[in-house]
């Protein structure tokens, strides 16, 4: 859940902090010693390439602050600012030794400890008013002191708007739109196209600078399409897709006219990926340069060409193969290339065998009589129904029956050393179904055979 938290800068004194510790920042070599160079490059905007960072003495609402959350600037009636929390640090050595200064109100035993860095700093004049409306406050409400909206509130602007992110940008004119997707979406243009169209789309938009927001938007639908819950995070200087589950990834989309991406920007992709705590990074493009794609595994990004995400679409569409299987093949560093999806092909494969096998088994069964439900004797009897190529091996039809005794599946059981049906083979294929379209493509193979 995005969060909103409330700076104010109301008094002369905290304003100057905001201008030079906020809106203009802090030169990064000013923390080392603090800092480890990788929480100081975590911490600095790749913009400005300044730390832009706020401390309070007031714990008890910082504590709940985290990273990606707005954070809003007031001051005098208005708020003037907005940006984006980094990361928080409690830190009351760092805070002094910025902060400590001529003409400061500094207070030793209250010090400003509670540290919340920030990225994407703009400013902005939004009216109290305005904003006691958009979360919900009475009209004469004026922040005191650092705080947070609350979380009901949050709620109920994602409730009213497609995220908190959209509800600010609305009201500011600043910052980023979400776009939420799931595979169940019905309410935009893409939703009637198979995945087969989706795909070209991608191809033919990746090769357009024009249509940078519709190829950003399409690939977090063809995210949407393999299963993965994504979401586009329109305008901004973020990432551009963030798939959320069942793994969590950034996605930065490049379009490029001639077709080639030379070297992705590794280090701002990193912070985009430490920003939103992802675990993978994952750069599509319309191609890769070869020094791209040797450096790829190096720099932990995995390069995902739009005609290979198009393939990985149409199998989807074919198999209706889960996330789960497709998670290791986009996720490993590197090039997404030929060999990977050769060997994603020859998973389907195996799969689709076994599912044969399966569906074969499970046929066996039902011709078979009470005490004939060993792998031994169906096998004497699939020989009567099929080919010898098609007939599985003994130990396959054992292990075939394990798994339809499975208790997660329950399709046979183990009674008195043998197997039995609980079911008939046509809703035991619809149970199947929930592993992918793979019952689909054994119907159509057995349909071929007996033309």
């Amino acid at each position: 859940m995005t969060g909103i938290a409330i700076i104010t800068a109301g008094r002369e004194d905290a304003y100057q902090d905001y201008l030079q510790s906020v809106k203009g920042g802090h030169d990064p070599e000013e923390f080392d010693g603090c800092l480890s160079e990788a929480e100081r490059d975590a911490v600095t905007d790749p913009d400005t390439g300044c730390v832009h960072l706020w401390g309070t003495s007031v714990d008890s609402k910082w504590q709940s602050v985290a990273p990606g959350d707005i954070a809003l600037v007031y001051r005098g009636g208005k708020y003037i600012a907005q940006a984006t929390v980094v990361r928080t640090r409690d830190d009351p050595d760092l805070a002094e030794d910025l902060w400590r200064t001529e003409g400061n109100p500094w207070d030793p035993d209250n010090p400003w400890r509670y540290l919340t860095f920030l990225s994407d700093v703009e400013e902005i004049g939004v009216e109290t008013e305005a904003f006691n409306e958009l979360v919900g406050y009475q009209d004469n409400y004026i922040p005191n002191g650092f705080s947070r909206v609350s979380d009901a509130r949050i709620r109920r602007l994602e409730a009213r708007f497609e995220s908190v992110e959209t509800a600010v940008n609305e009201l500011t004119g600043s910052g980023v739109r979400i776009h939420e997707f799931d595979d169940d979406t019905t309410d935009d243009d893409t939703a009637t196209v198979t995945n087969a169209d989706l795909g070209q789309r991608l191809v033919d938009a990746s090769y357009d600078g024009d249509r940078y927001d519709e190829l950003e938007e399409l690939v977090a639908k063809a995210f949407s399409r393999l299963g993965f819950e994504s979401r586009w995070i329109e305008g901004g200087d973020d990432t551009d897709v963030e798939i959320t589950a069942p793994i969590h990834s950034i996605v930065e989309v490049k379009a490029r006219s001639n077709g080639t991406l030379s070297s992705p920007d590794a280090t701002r992709i990193a912070g985009h990926k430490d920003r939103h705590g992802a675990d993978y990074a994952i750069v599509v493009g319309p191609g890769f340069a070869p020094a791209a794609i040797e450096d790829a595994d190096r720099q932990d990004l995995v390069l995902l060409a739009t005609d290979q995400l198009r393939e990985v679409l149409a199998r989807r569409e074919q198999y209706g193969v889960p996330p789960e299987v497709l998670t290791p093949y986009l996720t490993e560093p590197g090039a997404f290339q030929d060999d990977r999806l050769d060997q994603l092909d020859e998973q389907l494969r195996t799969r689709l065998s076994g599912t044969q096998d399966l569906v074969a088994v499970m046929e066996a069964l039902q011709r078979a009589d009470a005490k004939e439900g060993t792998a031994v004797n169906l096998r004497l009897i699939l020989k009567g129904m099929y080919d010898e190529d098609r007939v599985p091996d003994e130990h396959v039809i054992e292990q075939s029956l394990n798994l339809l005794a499975h208790p997660s599946i329950q399709l046979a059981e183990y009674v008195d050393g043998q197997y039995q049906p609980t079911t008939t083979t046509a809703n035991a294929k619809v149970a199947l179904r929930r592993f992918g379209n793979f019952i689909d493509e054994v119907d159509a193979g057995d349909e071929e055979t007996n033309v």
